[in-house]
């Protein structure tokens, strides 16, 4: 070894200019001079192969010493007849419960050797190992070969392991990805330090390391030793060309051990990390965030072991600290040597971007068959040589339309209209409306409005763009797992996109159709996958676990789908009793989300026939030749390409359904024609929804129809693929269609960008402390009156799914007509305080009308435009009213004084509302009274905050219940492959 390190790696990239050969002139390592000291503990099923390979070494080692530690079965009579017949030089015992680096101090005992080369009982090396390691030995101080994992056959080599480093926080940091073919693409290179089998170690930095570190017994000990010797200026060389098959007995547990085997190597890991620096609070944190992941993995044994190895290192303070006394004072360890802070957090960027594009590569490209791999370029028929394959050209063409369409929808006002109301200001005005309602769909809107960067207008503009995209990708996803090659799939996707424009989800702001349009399919993908399910144990729940959440997904917002749901759950395990246990996981779930919702489904049984925010829907009856054509809303794109897309998916159906045979085409048939007579019936029938009416969605009849209509010619095309694919052709040419007209078009339906209504001075009375409401009055062309009440909390997502006035609107509706009619009561502004109503917006009234109006007491007028005039009620309107004893007050500041014990808080709200009011953080008590909400102040003042009451235990209950759905649907965490005998 030099006086200086001889870390670095070539530090002048052309220097084999020069120097050709870097180790040329060092003397090559006689093998005479290396001493092999092989470990061995309870080896008997796989030390016979580990002998024969050591048999075979060329060249060998001087001597080749086998220590067994107080091995119970016969691995000491093996390693005797081994001694007798000359592959190992010497046996020595010592007791079990000495570690693996006391062991080879023992084989060495008082021996000084040149080289020692460290051997694990399960570690077999190649002929040529020792002399490929000897080769690196002319380079480095400490060489680290590759290890291979276990042959099986008609398998490659994989790679298990070449080289190691180790995080800050004690997470291991491979060289290689563990699995990986072995294609001898690993060269030489610096390393901190690697696995202890088969590592050839300088017998000078052997001894001035004192070896390796009792602290470390079992794992870890070769990167903390490898990391000692870069610290002493030694230079780590990984050698790939030097390989041995490692069993990792173990950690695959093939080796009976008292514990399990994450426990020693994380102990291990927190002592190496501590001794380096780590915090001990900082590692204790990290523990128990692992100790979650391995739940979250369905391994409560790693969990267990991870937190016992926690408990074990908090409780020896003093093995850190003796090794950390073993680090040398003066670090030479290159700092390129080190993984950073930020490899935990790019590593997992990386896995989730190689996994998203192995995801669209599997829905891209056609699966490999015998005959790619078989053939050659002279087999005959014509390469297949595409400039863009159909998957792209889909999703190409749709991000175009989507942003072609979003001109129409840029403004500064909000995006809404038909169903879709105005989203909230905020991303927290979006979780208050969710923890403030009950129906759960607006807890998936608040997680999506992250997708917005946290603004959930945002969020909006994005879902009605990316929609048709997301619909065709689900589309996709299940046709693919169905079996088809992607230029068919990539078909059955662009018309399955086309289907959400035509049938006006997008456009008419159906968020409902929206969410089934792309839940759908992947519930559809999710269900084949738990009738295909093989799996066992703990993994065999994964696929119900999944069909569970996208089952979640649609009740949530098409509730009718639980009850089919559970149906065929329940038919299912009639026939088929052990699978009750996928059944009830892909079930259960969504039951015990919507239970806090039940008591008003049960109480408004017409909501389970409608979508998100029923109530906020104008009445579009559709016409029977509409719903022929699958006009069922006002799109704004035009007639004649719904004749165009429906006419097509007509003759496509009929061509799949003569390849089908009795049974599957009397199925189909059904599949058609019952959702479409059920759409049909319901498109005639009203119902009711906390008072206001409502009717049934047609949305997602419309898209089991045209999965009806698609499944014939697809489904065909998986069995017997045609030689020329018109179907999957047509059906492409469908999609580009549809998508060319809507980014010629844009939104023309009911979704548009619209600038508020309200003036700003009465926004900012109805926004302030005040709380007030206002009543908006429409008066068209043929003597129609339309009216609804706003305020601050309405309209907004979750607004429509209550009366926005409940029994209220009575009230309303009698002052309504008075408007309408210009027959306004004395009382009028008197009324309108008590509601809580501090503004009148009327538009369209004549000035016959407008005069009449004009003498109403309390009143007093302002237009808005030519044809808006804004009534204001006098005085100062608030929502709550403070009561002491005869007089009364609004409360305009948002605190109330301090004043008789009797005094009460009215405020314009039902009796029966869900509201609570708090003074200071005290909670006030109800008190009876007729006709409004009323709460009992008390004498004490203070800041007062009245409003719809919190359910933050819902909250909560739904994020258990999805808990629970990802745990199950994790992957299992599995151990390293271990190599059977039948594969060997």
């Amino acid at each position: 070894m030099t006086d200086e390190p001889l870390h670095g790696r070539l530090e002048d990239l052309w220097s084999w200019i020069e120097n050709e050969d870097p180790a040329g002139e060092t003397p090559a390592v006689d093998p005479a001079d290396v001493v092999a000291v092989m470990v061995v503990h309870n080896a008997a099923e796989w030390l016979p192969r580990q002998l024969l390979a050591l048999a075979g070494l060329q060249p060998r080692p001087g001597r080749l010493i086998a220590v067994d530690t107080g091995s119970t079965d016969s691995s000491p009579e093996l390693l005797a007849a081994a001694a007798a017949e000359g592959v190992v030089d010497e046996v020595r015992t010592v007791d079990a419960d000495v570690v693996f680096g006391a062991a080879v101090a023992a084989g060495l005992a008082d021996a000084e050797p040149e080289w020692v080369w460290l051997l694990h009982d399960d570690s077999a090396p190649r002929r040529d190992t020792l002399a490929h390691l000897l080769e690196g030995a002319r380079q480095a101080d400490l060489v680290v070969p590759k290890l291979l994992q276990p042959k099986r056959r008609n398998y490659p080599d994989t790679l298990s392991e070449a080289g190691q480093a180790i995080t800050a926080g004690g997470i291991r940091v491979p060289l290689v990805e563990e699995g990986d073919v072995d294609q001898r693409q690993t060269e030489p290179t610096e390393v901190l330090g690697g696995s202890t089998a088969g590592m050839l170690v300088r017998g000078t930095a052997w001894r001035e390391t004192g070896g390796l570190a009792p602290e470390v017994p079992r794992h870890r000990d070769g990167v903390e030793f490898g990391w000692r010797v870069n610290a002493l200026g030694y230079r780590v060389l990984t050698w790939p060309d030097a390989a041995l098959v490692h069993r990792r007995a173990g950690r695959t547990r093939e080796r009976p051990a008292a514990g399990h085997p994450h426990l020693d190597d994380r102990l291990a890991a927190l002592r190496v990390a501590g001794s380096r620096g780590a915090s001990r609070p900082g590692l204790a944190a990290a523990s128990l965030v692992r100790a979650a992941g391995f739940l979250l993995a369905k391994s409560p044994g790693h969990a267990r072991a991870e937190l016992s190895a926690l408990r074990t290192h908090l409780a020896t303070p003093e093995a850190t600290r003796s090794l950390a006394a073993r680090f040398p004072e003066e670090d030479h360890t290159p700092a390129e040597l080190l993984p950073n802070r930020f490899w935990p957090v790019r590593h997992a960027v990386d896995r989730l971007g190689s996994g998203l594009a192995d995801r669209f590569r599997d829905l891209r490209d056609s699966d490999t068959t015998i005959d790619d791999l078989t053939g050659d370029d002279f087999a005959g028929g014509r390469a297949e040589r595409r400039v863009l394959s159909p998957v792209t050209l889909v999703l190409v063409v749709l991000i175009v339309a989507a942003a072609a369409a979003a001109r129409t929808l840029l403004g500064l006002g909000a995006v809404s209209g038909g169903g879709l109301l105005p989203a909230p200001a905020s991303l927290a005005a979006a979780w208050q409306a969710y923890l403030t309602g009950e129906a759960p769909w607006l807890g998936a809107a608040a997680v999506a409005s992250l997708a917005g960067l946290g603004s959930p207008g945002w969020a909006a503009f994005l879902a009605l763009l990316a929609a048709p995209v997301l619909a065709a990708l689900a589309a996709l996803a299940l046709l693919r797992r169905l079996g088809l090659e992607p230029a068919a799939a990539s078909g059955g996707a662009a018309a399955w996109a086309a289907a959400t424009l035509v049938l006006g989800l997008v456009t008419a702001g159906d968020v409902t159709g929206m969410v089934l349009a792309v839940a759908g399919p992947l519930l559809a993908r999710s269900l084949h996958a738990v009738h295909h399910n093989t799996a066992g144990g703990a993994e065999r729940l994964r696929a119900p676990a999944g069909a569970g959440f996208w089952l979640l997904v649609v009740t949530v917002v098409w509730p009718l789908a639980l009850p089919f749901a559970t149906a065929g759950a329940v038919w299912w395990v009639l026939r088929d009793r052990s699978r009750l246990a996928e059944a009830l996981t892909a079930v259960a779930p969504p039951w015990l989300v919507v239970a806090p919702w039940l008591p008003t489904l049960l109480r408004y049984p017409g909501r389970w026939l409608t979508g998100v925010d029923p109530l906020a829907w104008p009445d579009y009856p559709p016409a029977s030749s509409a719903l022929i054509l699958g006009r069922i809303l006002p799109s704004g794109l035009p007639l004649w390409l719904n004749v165009v897309v429906v006419s097509a998916l007509a003759v496509t159906a009929v061509v799949g359904l003569a390849r089908l045979r009795d049974r599957g085409w009397r199925l189909a048939v059904g599949a058609i024609g019952a959702p479409l007579i059920l759409g049909a019936l319901l498109s005639r029938v009203v119902v009711t929804v906390d008072g206001g009416t409502a009717r049934p969605l047609l949305s997602p009849w419309a898209l089991l129809v045209v999965a009806a209509l698609l499944a014939p010619p697809l489904l065909a095309e998986a069995r017997r693929p045609a030689r020329r694919p018109l179907v999957p052709g047509l059906l492409l040419a469908l999609g580009i269609l549809a998508a060319g007209v809507w980014a010629v078009v844009g939104f023309a339906g009911p979704v548009r960008e619209q600038a508020p209504v309200l003036p700003g001075y009465v926004r900012d009375v109805v926004t302030s402390e005040r709380d007030t409401r206002a009543l908006l009055i429409e008066l068209d062309d043929g003597e129609q009156v339309s009216w609804n009440a706003v305020d601050s909390r309405r309209p907004r997502w979750g607004a429509a799914e209550r009366n926005p006035v409940g029994d209220f609107a009575p009230d309303l509706q009698a002052l309504v007509q008075a408007f309408a009619t210009g027959t306004v009561p004395d009382d009028v502004a008197a009324q309108l305080t008590s509601l809580g109503v501090s503004h009148v917006w009327l538009r369209g009234f004549g000035p016959e009308l407008r005069a009449a109006l004009d003498n109403a007491a309390g009143l007093s007028s302002a237009a808005a435009d030519a044809d808006t005039v804004v009534w204001t009620v006098t005085g100062l309107v608030s929502r709550v009213t403070l009561v002491d004893g005869d007089t009364s007050g609004p409360v305009l500041r948002g605190e109330v004084p301090d004043g008789a014990a009797d005094r009460t808080l009215v405020v314009a709200e039902p009796p029966g509302a869900d509201w609570a009011a708090t003074v200071d953080g005290r909670e006030l008590e109800r008190a009876d009274a007729d006709g409004r909400l009323t709460f009992a102040l008390g004498a004490d003042g203070g800041d007062l905050d009245v409003g719809p009451r919190e359910h933050t235990g819902r909250a909560v209950w739904h994020g258990a219940v999805l808990a629970l759905i990802a745990i199950l649907a994790a992957p299992s965490l599995g151990g390293a492959a271990v190599a059977r005998r039948g594969q060997e």
